[in-house]
C-alpha cells in the first residue's frame, strides 16, 4: 500500500532550510562582527541622553468617544429575512 501526501511549497521550504549545512564563518570574520557591533554599542552608549522629565511632556490629547454615552444602544444583528426585505425595498 502506498501513501501519498501532498505537500505545500512553503512546508517543503521550511524542510530543505532544516537539512542544509550551515554555513561556516571564519575566525576572523567573527572578530570582525563582534568588533563592529561593540563599537556601535559604545557609540550608542555615548549618544544615549536622559529622557526628558515627564512633567516638561506634552499632555495627552483628551479622547471623547460618543459609544460610551448613557443613550448607546448595542445594534442588534438582522435575521436574512430582514435582509432580504431590505435589499428588496431597494429594488423598487
Amino acid at each position: 500500500m502506498t501513501q501519498v501526501v501532498t505537500v505545500s511549497a512553503d512546508m517543503a521550504a521550511l524542510n530543505i532550510e532544516t537539512l542544509r549545512i550551515p554555513r561556516r564563518v571564519s575566525v576572523k570574520d567573527r572578530v570582525a562582527d563582534v568588533k563592529a557591533d561593540a563599537e556601535r554599542n559604545a557609540l550608542r552608549a555615548e549618544n544615549a541622553v536622559d529622557p526628558e522629565p515627564v512633567e516638561t511632556m506634552t499632555p495627552a490629547p483628551p479622547v471623547a468617544l460618543d459609544f460610551f454615552d448613557a443613550g448607546y444602544q448595542p445594534r442588534q444583528h438582522s435575521s436574512v429575512q430582514e435582509a432580504e426585505a431590505a435589499y428588496r425595498s431597494t429594488e423598487d
